[in-house]
């Protein structure tokens, strides 16, 4: 019997997210220059071919999986432009970042690549977006925090100092993740902001 075209689709975009996830571990322990097609349709399980009907190449890829970064990224920045209280928006970003390293091995790759590529400064131009989109989320918690610290929630300091370790600290759980594997106790949401607090 014939495949409907609702089947279809969702092959189609079983097959994609397929590929975006043996892209972005190649990508992570490769890096994107040492980083073939080849090498994605062997992490993949599927030929090369197949991945040319869905992606023109490397970089057409590489700029799926940035996008799919800075969509997250901009869910973050709108919900640390909320109205309510800082420090409960701030603990639950911060809760649903940690839930995410604990349990998502893809959230962890992602940080790793986004910060491996900008430091390699590959010659992408998503690589400037992405730079945008990060001193946006740097600047959105900065006001965040600033907010708690008249509202007396915070302890006193430079806003955007305190978001730069804010967000440093998030990093170095992500990369701890990798690290330790199967060792790694993700630390409790307060532990991690104890910073901000008097």
């Amino acid at each position: 019997m014939a495949r409907t075209k609702e089947q279809n689709q969702q092959m189609s975009e079983a097959t994609r997210n397929k590929i975006e996830s043996a892209a972005l571990q190649c990508f992570v322990y490769k890096g994107f220059s040492l980083t073939s097609m080849k090498d994605i349709a062997e992490a993949a399980g599927i030929s090369t071919g197949l991945i040319y009907r869905h992606f023109s190449s490397k970089q057409d890829l590489f700029a799926r999986l940035v996008d799919n970064t800075m969509t997250e990224m901009a869910e973050t920045i709108r919900f640390l432009d909320s109205e309510g209280s800082p420090s409960d928006a701030l603990a639950q970003v911060t809760s649903d970042l940690l839930k995410d390293i604990q349990t998502n091995k893809e959230i962890t790759q992602y940080f790793i690549l986004m910060t491996r590529s900008l430091l390699a400064m590959e010659p992408l131009p998503q690589l400037a977006e992405l730079k945008k989109c990060d001193l946006l989320l740097f600047q959105q918690a900065a006001r965040l925090i600033e907010r708690g610290q008249k509202s007396g929630e915070f302890k006193l300091g430079d806003p955007y100092q305190l978001s730069l370790f804010f967000f440093a600290v998030i990093q170095g759980v992500a990369d701890m993740k990798v690290f330790m594997g199967d060792s790694f106790i993700v630390p409790q949401t307060d532990e991690v902001m104890s910073f901000l607090y008097k």
